[in-house]
């Protein structure tokens, strides 16, 4: 497939500039007679810099993607020109072409799910099997429809972290920035003043000094690039996936942290592995692609190889049971979901308590967290305020003394 940018007549006579995506320039110009387009200039567009993060499509537009093929398809119109339409009315372009791409491998006969695995930069192995089971069952309509839900769910917990972790990032780091500019300016200018008392500072005053030299010392600046170095080399020597594995396992020995990262991880795989099993896909393979989307590379591996035994014929709950990061109520859920036959229903349960106790555990944890912050900032603030002014009290009650 090829990218062609275009520059057409509309049946009004006016002039439309844009993209679209065919084999060949042959097929760019049938395309552009189908829309009823006159063309005036079209040539293939070659795009410089293709980078994976600008093929990404975000859960929140896969979402409204699927809700509206979901809805298209439930009322009878074909796949190809349901894609054909969404392409029409999705924002940004770039969204577009690429279902017009998709559209355009399912008009050659290709069922959707392979035309979207021909895009795996923007369709993931989730969302093509979820689009697999709907073909195989013969409802894919609905499994799109629940696809949707499942994403916009996604969607929102990824927004909910972000918003729960930028506001506080923001607020330490300007905590941090106005500690360092005091310490290297005004610290150092206000207390040499009194460096040619003949009295001792008091010892606040000689901490904060001493501070503010050793930030400003070049032997410290040197120190710090040295260490920065040094956090590198495990990362080259070792590799990323090795480092970020072993810091994963940490943070899943952090109590508060545990909790959080367990709340929200698990719940993504619960309700994906239950939206794979409604749409019939084998319980290996659902464990396989519902791992992916854990963030913590420590607990994925985990629960991968624990379920691998499910294939030798143990219950799933028993396999999960072996990871000792999964929480105990977690695998009493998935246990009671199999002995009674409806563990897709309870995985979906499941997924949902879990989902409400991160948000309600963020709410709490982000209450505190902001006043924590702006109190550490207020001491370190007051502790310099202070710093400053013991040696002008000290000096005011050793002039009113003599």
């Amino acid at each position: 497939m090829a990218s062609f940018s275009y520059k057409a007549l509309d049946h009004k006579g006016e002039t439309e500039k844009g993209f679209l995506v065919a084999e060949n320039i042959d097929e760019a110009q049938n395309e552009l007679k189908n829309r009823k387009l006159i063309p005036i200039k079209l040539k293939e567009y070659k795009q410089r810099i293709n980078l994976s993060f600008f093929s990404s499509i975000s859960n929140s537009k896969l979402s409204l993607i699927s809700r509206q093929l979901s809805t298209l398809i439930n009322s009878g119109i074909p796949v190809d020109q349901a894609l054909d339409s969404v392409s029409e009315q999705i924002e940004p372009p770039r969204i577009g072409n690429k279902l017009r791409q998709v559209s355009l491998k399912v008009k050659s006969g290709y069922k959707l799910s392979e035309s979207l695995e021909e895009h795996p930069e923007s369709f993931d192995r989730l969302f093509c099997s979820l689009i697999k089971a709907g073909e195989s069952s013969g409802e894919l309509g609905k499994i799109l429809e629940k696809t949707s839900d499942f994403l916009e769910k996604r969607a929102n917990m990824s927004q909910e972290i972000t918003g729960a972790l930028v506001y506080p990032l923001i607020l330490f780091t300007v905590a941090i920035g106005i500690i360092s500019l005091l310490l290297v300016y005004v610290v150092p200018d206000v207390v040499s003043q009194f460096s040619n008392l003949d009295r001792e500072l008091p010892l606040l005053t000689k901490s904060l000094l001493f501070l503010s030299q050793v930030l400003t010392n070049p032997i410290f600046q040197i120190f710090i690039v040295l260490f920065c170095l040094l956090l590198y080399v495990p990362l080259k020597y070792f590799g990323t996936q090795k480092v970020k594995f072993k810091f994963d396992e940490i943070l899943l020995k952090i109590p508060v942290v545990k909790n959080f990262l367990l709340d929200a991880d698990l719940s993504r795989f619960t309700s994906s592995l239950s939206l794979l099993r409604l749409g019939n896909v084998s319980i290996l393979n659902a464990l396989k692609i519902s791992s992916d989307t854990i963030s913590n590379s420590y607990l994925r591996s985990s629960i991968i190889k624990a379920s691998s035994r499910v294939g030798e014929g143990e219950s799933l709950a028993k396999s999960l049971g072996r990871v000792n990061a999964i929480p105990p109520l977690v695998i009493q859920m998935i246990q009671n979901g199999e002995k009674s036959g409806k563990l897709e229903d309870m995985l979906s349960k499941l997924s949902d308590y879990l989902e409400t106790r991160f948000r309600n555990s963020t709410k709490i944890a982000m209450n505190l967290f902001e006043p924590l912050v702006i109190i550490i900032l207020g001491v370190f603030v007051a502790l310099i305020v202070l710093a400053i002014l013991l040696p002008l009290i000290q000096l005011n009650t050793f002039t009113t003394t003599i």
